[in-house]
């Protein structure tokens, strides 16, 4: 039997190469698996640039790489070889263990495709029968995005055509989220405090998690801006107009300065997150928005999302900001209604200026526009009929739970969908909040700011993150004081 190794070493960042534990980083211990894998005769690596980094391994450079020219190379070096192993190298826990009990289960199944499930990522190989690479080949799309599943999301075109084995894990730990990667700055922090408390190995890895959970909250991933106060419309479940009054039309908006405060202290403690400008606000309102929409783009790492009502944007504005941007924002339009009787009862007027603002969004940027409906009672009978109008023109549908804000609104949900058992809250553990004038609550639920981590004006960044220890502290003891409390919020994710 003779084996090739693949390590993908196609976009490696910064934190690959950085040290991690001891002298040693991410890419050195990636590179020292290879040799601990089964029947191995060469190895291989593909890049975009050769480098030292990579010896003694044979390299294949290009400067861009697709899917294609992935599963190509891949085929073109598989005559004389049984058996592809395939992982990325910024991968520092591989597991030598279960990379041999994979093997040999691949092996004994005459499997065509061996895999890992229920692990977080990062812990495990890929296992390729040689002769699969040109069925597979074919079946690779112009337009298919290169990424950490390439493999095995080409394969699902033509799933039955392949016999496939799983190595499924003791314990499921998808719904930690987590990736033992050095490709970000939190992932890289992950991936070293694990290491430092004793995880060399799956196993050891994944007992420091269950130990040590208070580890898994390295880094925000998103903040929530508010850059504007008051909006065109008060929508009968938006908790903001209940303990602020009348919240239409414009009262204040963020400074552009004081915005690039915010983007610039988030890049700078977090290395890339996803920043929201729609906190208790209508973004359309900001007499800036496209300068600080730019400002936000214009920054390395960092995604905007712009969540909105669809009313008060111009056309023509829409289609300048299109057309002027380097790279496109996430936007979601809530719409909530199909017809405009029910979209008056729950959001007000504006129906048909949203409902061409959301076609226009959707032309102009594709399947980066979401349309969202909140799933309430009121609105619950004629749910499948604004998703299945809505699918007919777009994929990118989001039905979001109702939010009572912890009792601050009435219970209108449809159904309960939280957890048998309580976990410690996502947002607590991945979000930041900023108002207005800086100050930074518990989170977006704590609309009273009654419990604030600080103020990004005033405090470091990392000040107020650590601040929120204490709290994710008490989630993990089973201790929930107001308003996490009443909260029912804790077990959603925000990109």
């Amino acid at each position: 039997m003779k084996n090739l190794v693949i390590i993908n070493a196609i976009s490696l960042s910064p934190y690959a190469t950085a040290p991690l534990y001891g002298p040693a980083s991410a890419l050195s211990y990636a590179m020292t698996f290879a040799g601990t894998l089964p029947e191995v005769a060469s190895t291989v690596v593909f890049c975009r640039e050769q480098s030292d980094s990579f010896l003694p391994f044979a390299t294949v450079a290009r400067p861009e790489w697709s899917v294609r020219d992935l599963l190509g190379e891949m085929s073109r070096l598989k005559d004389g070889f049984d058996n592809l192993f395939y992982y990325f190298a910024d991968c520092p826990l591989l597991d030598e263990e279960l990379a041999a009990r994979m093997f040999a289960d691949h092996i004994k199944y005459f499997s065509d495709y061996t895999f890992a499930d229920g692990y977080p990522y990062g812990l495990s190989v890929e296992i390729i029968r040689a002769a699969i690479l040109d069925p597979l080949l074919a079946l690779a799309r112009d337009g298919d995005v290169l990424g950490r599943e390439s493999v095995f999301e080409v394969l699902k075109r033509d799933i039955n055509a392949f016999d496939l084995e799983t190595e499924i894990a003791p314990t499921d730990m998808r719904q930690l989220r987590i990736s033992f990667t050095a490709d970000t700055r939190r992932n890289f922090n992950l991936c070293r405090d694990v290491m430092a408390a004793g995880g060399r190995n799956c196993k050891d890895a994944l007992e420091v998690v269950e130990k040590q959970p208070g580890l898994l909250r390295t880094l925000p991933a998103f903040v929530s801006v508010q850059i504007v106060e008051g909006c065109p419309q008060s929508c009968s479940y938006c908790p903001y107009p209940v303990f602020r009054g009348d919240v239409l039309g414009k009262k204040a908006e963020m400074k552009i300065d004081d915005f690039g405060t915010v983007v610039r202290n988030v890049k700078e403690f977090c290395g890339d997150a996803v920043i929201s400008v729609s906190l208790w606000g209508e973004p359309s309102l900001h007499s800036k928005i496209d300068e600080l929409v730019g400002l936000a783009l214009d920054t390395d790492g960092i995604d905007l999302v712009i969540e909105t009502s669809g009313v008060g944007w111009d056309p023509s504005r829409l289609k300048s900001l299109a057309e002027g941007l380097k790279r496109p924002p996430y936007w979601i339009v809530s719409l909530d209604a199909w017809t405009e009787a029910d979209y008056k009862r729950l959001r007000g007027e504006g129906f048909r200026e949203a409902v061409d603002t959301t076609r226009l969004l959707i032309e102009l940027f594709g399947g980066r526009t979401y349309v969202q409906a909140v799933r309430m009672n009121e609105n619950e009978a004629a749910l499948e009929q604004f998703y299945r109008e809505w699918k007919k023109t777009t994929e990118s549908l989001i039905i979001q739970k109702y939010d009572h804000f912890s009792g601050l609104l009435p219970d209108r949900k449809v159904t309960d969908l939280s957890p048998l058992t309580r976990l410690p809250c996502w947002h607590v553990k991945r979000d930041l909040s900023v108002l207005l004038d800086g100050t930074v609550p518990l989170c977006r639920e704590d609309v009273k700011a009654g419990r604030p981590l600080g103020n990004v004006f005033r405090d470091p960044l990392e000040a107020i993150w650590r601040k929120g220890d204490e709290i994710y502290r008490e989630h993990l003891a089973g201790t929930y004081a107001p308003p996490c409390r009443a909260c029912d919020e804790y077990y959603t994710f925000n990109f």
